[in-house]
């Protein structure tokens, strides 16, 4: 493992993108939503996804540049065409739309269509709490998941993240609805490492912990809700925004189209249901009540969903981020390739 600083990561990564021909506020947006992965400890989202963006990149799967056409706007909702841009960038201006439209409607909801993978959705939805909002984010993905009871992969990981403000770090849930992320998996692979039994099945359908086999089978989805879930997400963010959907949109690493993929954001403004004041402090008496309930056997403490995520980042902050060998040897090829020579 390498110690990175989160700066020094920041720096070297979107130095490479820039040098990959990405204008330098999509390449920022970007490697900071990657960042703030590893920096919360989702490292199947941050920076060992650098090398698969810059693949389809160079194969003319994703646009070197996100050219946004909205294609209607009514009141609280706009749609958003990304023309097969970065999802991060498009991520972050509908998000930023839908806050000002929910700081004047009380509620708002944006959506994108045409996309690309965009990182963890709690990059966006904390965006919303810190402007005082609740946010909810959604995209659908891949179809590397099988429905409850199936054996044909119809679903994508699809993930849910709701962010709520309070008087200290936002409240966060940041799920998949599979059992896990699929970059868990390709992170595992890349570490030559085994998978708990239960992440995913065999294209045979059989259980495996073979990373390698699991990779070229399917994920799991948590139970029946994870795998309903899934397809409500689905119908939201692919069918009604006209992005693909299901079984149609192409696998990120193994089919050479677009992806086409659609993201849904949805924020409500605080103040249009209470003084943002008092919402916080009842959210200090709803955590006090979670925090300070006993904990169970096996159990030192009981936290908030978004709490542990907070705290490795204030450690990666601190302390700098561990960078597996594989991923920072990835990291440093790049670098060569691309002329960033800076130290990580």
């Amino acid at each position: 493992m390498y110690k990175v600083s989160a700066n020094n990561l920041r720096n070297y990564c979107k130095r490479i993108l820039v040098e990959a021909s990405l204008p330098e506020e999509e390449a920022e947006v970007i490697v900071d939503s990657l960042v703030e992965a590893n920096e919360i400890g989702v490292d199947s989202h941050g920076v060992t996804r650098l090398a698969d963006y810059i693949t389809r990149l160079n194969k003319g799967i994703i646009e070197n540049k996100t050219e946004l056409t909205v294609l209607r706007e009514a009141g609280s909702t706009i749609l958003y065409d990304a023309n097969n841009g970065w999802g991060q960038y498009a991520g972050k201006v509908a998000m930023e739309r839908a806050i000002e439209k929910a700081k004047k409607y009380g509620s708002s909801v944006s959506g994108v269509r045409n996309s690309n993978h965009f990182g963890t959705a709690s990059y966006f939805a904390k965006m919303a709490a810190n402007a005082g909002c609740l946010g909810i984010v959604m995209t659908n993905a891949s179809p590397l998941m099988v429905a409850w009871g199936s054996r044909k992969p119809t679903l994508g990981t699809n993930p849910f993240c709701a962010a709520v403000p309070t008087n200290q770090h936002p409240v966060v849930l940041d799920m998949a609805t599979s059992n896990v992320a699929r970059g868990k998996i390709n992170l595992a692979a890349k570490n030559k490492q085994s998978i708990p039994e239960g992440w995913a099945i065999t294209k045979d359908g059989e259980p495996t912990t073979d990373a390698e086999e699991a990779l070229k089978g399917f994920l799991l989805p948590v139970g029946a809700k994870g795998s309903g879930l899934a397809m409500m997400i689905d119908i939201m963010t692919g069918v009604m925004t006209g992005a693909l959907f299901g079984e149609d949109i192409p696998r990120m690493y193994d089919d050479a189209d677009p992806q086409q993929l659609g993201h849904l954001f949805m924020v409500f403004n605080i103040e249009n249901f209470m003084d943002l004041e008092a919402f916080k402090e009842r959210m200090d008496e709803r955590i006090r009540q979670t925090i300070e309930s006993p904990a169970a056997q096996g159990f030192d403490k009981v936290f908030m969903p978004g709490d542990i995520e907070q705290m490795r980042k204030e450690s990666a902050l601190k302390e700098g981020i561990l960078v597996s060998a594989a991923v920072y040897n990835e990291l440093k090829q790049l670098g060569e390739e691309y002329g960033v020579n800076a130290d990580l």
